[in-house]
């Protein structure tokens, strides 16, 4: 099906189509101010009754969940100049996972490391009270700063519809239940979903597929109703989560993990079991005691905080929504991992992150007036160069999360944990212009044989494309139009990257310096 012709939207200017879908489609616009990349989900003037319920449900749902920082962020919803409905959101520029699984063998560590921050996304819309109900690849997109994001709420809030007749359901990763007549509302039901997802990243296939043999609708659907999905042949895959992904992915509701925190939970365990640093588990509670104690129970990698829930009387009517559910203490141990603070001479500045205590088992992490970690942060900055000289005009931290436990501020526990596991982020980032190019150098803080670098490059961070990748810890790239080039480096290890390093700057004239 083609796209409709982008619709004229005030102060925003249109750049390219990104995709279609079954109601809408999906458009990459600038916007003026603030000046950014933004996508653009138009509702078709075709659209049916259900397309425009989705729609709508997904606009209401996301603005809900949006602050969580493994779900796209939703900017803003209104009507075009002609009359259509968009969404206008976070912009995440491809590669996504859902093209890399097909093509290539995605690294263990970044497998389960997507797995535990999906899963911390829909364990907090299951807590809202909201299934995502299509879960899959497609769905997972990734941030310019490589950060796994879960979007595509269009049919959680949707009920009592056809899910096939409306285009709802992905069938390679659905669970069997949901294949019926009357399929029930279950969170057990994403968490099969998921764990189809993790399985298809680490096998290049969903669980049901057969290569080489016949994959058409019908005989998916029957091997998921009567067949368990093949082992994962790859020897990196330990027989750990090799079986939390068979009780994940049982024909039996009652036989998988109860909740999408618990699957979480297991495969914070495989990264243990491998020596690889926890994956910190962030959950935004909707439970009553969340909500009126204001308190933050969990342990040292998963983090648990209140949110208010605002359910659009439209969407509570079609009884959709699960209710917030009471969520017991988490009772697992853990270590933190820890994250290098860049050097001093880099334009951003990331705050130091507060760490959990030693592995001592269960506790109760402080309050809200004591400790505070963040959710995705928006960052402002620029820097002037001269004819022969740089001169940094500062950085600026604009926090997105609006939920009360972002306005706090941090106290570092007595006894931080060292983590252990992958690359620590370059350091000593430094450039020097010389004519209508950059030259930017930076250092290993702590290198080992093998280490290679992954640049990005770009006008803005949030249209950054791979320069280069290789072992050189120096990078020229021409100045573009317009004046500012952006650069984020990382150090890739064993299959692991480490967090980038990041700058940019603007040159106002030519000159060079030394």
């Amino acid at each position: 099906m083609s796209a409709a012709p982008p619709p004229e939207i005030p102060d925003f200017t249109f750049v390219e189509p990104i995709g279609t879908g079954g109601f809408a489609d999906v458009f990459l616009y600038r916007q003026r101010l603030p000046a950014r990349q933004v996508a653009v989900k138009v509702l078709r003037e075709s659209a049916s009754k259900v397309g425009r319920e989705q729609f709508h449900a997904e606009a209401n749902v996301m603005a809900q969940l949006s602050s969580h920082p493994s779900i796209v962020s939703i900017h803003q919803a209104d009507v075009s100049v002609d009359g259509r409905a968009f969404l206008v959101m976070e912009y995440c520029p491809p590669p996504h996972i859902a093209q890399r699984y097909r093509t290539e063998r995605v690294p263990l560590p970044e497998v389960l490391d997507i797995g535990v921050r999906i899963a911390s996304a829909v364990e907090t819309a299951h807590r809202v009270g909201i299934l995502h109900r299509d879960i899959k690849p497609h769905n997972i997109l990734t941030s310019p700063f490589g950060v796994p994001l879960l979007t595509d709420f269009g049919i959680a809030a949707v009920a009592n519809e056809d899910t096939q007749a409306s285009g709802g359901m992905s069938v390679p990763w659905s669970p069997p239940e949901v294949l019926g007549e009357d399929p029930p509302l279950d969170a057990r039901s994403d968490v099969y979903a998921l764990a189809a997802t993790i399985y298809s990243l680490l096998a290049g296939r969903s669980p049901f597929e057969v290569p080489g043999g016949t994959n058409d609708t019908p005989t998916l659907i029957h091997r998921i109703e009567n067949k368990d999905p093949s082992r994962i042949m790859r020897a990196d895959v330990p027989d750990s989560l090799g079986g939390l992904l068979a009780r994940s992915l049982s024909r039996r509701l009652d036989e998988r993990p109860a909740s999408a925190m618990a699957l979480a939970r297991g495969l914070q365990e495989v990264q243990i079991e491998l020596q690889l640093a926890p994956t910190r588990l962030e959950v935004m509670d909707a439970s009553p005691e969340a909500a009126t104690a204001g308190q933050q129970v969990s342990d040292e990698r998963t983090l648990v905080r209140p949110v208010q829930v605002i359910v659009p009387d439209d969407i509570a009517e079609k009884g959709t929504l699960l209710r917030p559910r009471e969520v017991s203490q988490v009772e697992d141990r853990t270590r933190a991992p820890r994250r290098r603070e860049p050097a001093e001479n880099t334009i951003r500045r990331r705050p130091p992150e507060t760490v959990g205590a030693p592995d001592v088992g269960p506790g109760v992490v402080p309050d809200e007036a004591t400790q505070r970690t963040p959710s995705r942060t928006r960052t402002l900055w620029g820097v002037g160069l001269g004819t022969a000289l740089a001169v940094s005009v500062g950085a600026a931290l604009v926090f997105g999360s609006e939920s009360a436990s972002d306005e706090t501020t941090s106290t570092p526990p007595p006894s931080p944990a060292v983590a252990v596991g992958g690359p620590s982020t370059p350091v000593d980032l430094d450039h020097r212009v010389k004519g209508g190019s950059v030259t930017f150098s930076w250092r290993n803080p702590d290198p080992e044989p093998g280490d290679t670098f992954r640049v990005r490059v770009g006008q803005s961070l949030g249209e950054m494309v791979e320069e280069y990748r290789g072992e050189r810890s120096r990078v020229k790239t021409a100045v573009p139009s317009g004046g500012q080039q952006c650069v984020a480096i990382s150090v890739i290890r064993s299959g692991s990257m480490s967090d980038p390093l990041t700058e940019c700057v603007v040159v106002s004239g030519k000159g060079s310096q030394s």
